[in-house]
């Protein structure tokens, strides 16, 4: 089943649903799920070396933030 298909089948199955304690969880799980999604990115730029230190993210911040207060 393609992914487009399947997120349709979700969606419509969860827009009978009336429980909010249902949808409550599903929410939980959608949450979990991104955040699982996330942590996998963030492992796999580390590895590919897709990272600048923590130095280089405050001054192009900074940088970032000067050019945009005027905006």
């Amino acid at each position: 089943m393609k992914v487009e298909s399947l997120k349709l089948g979700l969606i419509e199955r969860l827009m009978k649903v009336q429980k909010t304690s249902t949808l409550e969880r599903m929410e939980e799980l959608i949450i979990r799920a991104e955040m699982e999604d996330r942590a996998e990115e963030s492992l796999n730029s580390i590895s590919n070396k897709e990272i600048i230190s923590i130095e280089q993210f405050k001054k192009e911040n900074h940088k970032w933030v000067k050019e945009n207060r005027t905006k």
